[in-house]
């Protein structure tokens, strides 16, 4: 745990330490049994934030991640994706794993983690139909796939969840095309344009013409 969390305070204060970062990955790699899923979650995330390489690790972590996701809690689950998406290190194994055991949780997820796990998907180029229209039916609210009725939580997205949830469904396809949510995130979007960056726009504008 204590690497786990070396090289996610350096990575979270931006301090450059690729020696370091070199010197957590070796230790770490044979050891990762040991790691509970949070220390999993947050040494894939911290390399990938440091933009440190460290493929031989990353395949470690998703080997050890895979069967044990049912131990992570959904920022861990929003996490891990991230940081493999980011990292360039699509595991399709580890991300269909992620998919599976994310769907039924998806009404834990914050904003953040509906944002970052779509987001990651798309980045990756993993399909996960079923999984981006329960966000879509979360972020939008109404009946799930349970029956249950959930208030919509798009108002809630800030512009990044916005911008990084519009480019994830536009990229995915239109197998995930959810027109609820299109509508939902343009409402959203015209009402607080001004708070949008010019790169949250680009990306924003980027999405719904893609999306046709």
């Amino acid at each position: 745990q204590e690497l786990a969390n070396t090289a996610w305070a350096f990575a979270k204060l931006s301090v450059p330490a690729d020696e370091l970062f070199n010197a957590i990955a070796r230790e770490a790699e044979p050891r990762l049994g040991e790691f509970i899923a949070q220390g999993l979650a947050n040494t894939a995330w911290a390399f990938a934030t440091a933009a440190v390489p460290a493929e031989g690790l990353l395949d470690a972590i998703a080997s050890q991640s895979a069967p044990r996701l049912a131990e992570f809690k959904t920022q861990e689950l929003a996490n891990i994706a991230w940081a493999f998406a980011t990292a360039g290190v699509p595991s399709a194994r580890l991300f269909d794993a992620i998919a599976h055991e994310a769907f039924p949780r998806v009404y834990g997820f914050t904003t953040q983690g509906l944002a970052n796990l779509v987001w990651a998907f798309a980045k990756a180029g993993i399909p996960a139909d079923a999984l981006f229209l329960a966000v879509a039916r979360e972020a939008t609210g109404g009946a799930t796939v349970a029956g249950e009725q959930r208030r919509p939580r798009l108002s809630r997205f800030t512009t990044q969840e916005l911008a990084n949830t519009a480019f994830a469904f536009a990229r995915a396809g239109t197998s995930v095309r959810d027109d609820r949510l299109y509508a939902g995130i343009a409402e959203q979007t015209l009402a607080r344009i001004g708070d949008f960056n010019e790169q949250e726009i680009a990306n924003t504008a980027w999405a719904f013409a893609s999306a046709g």
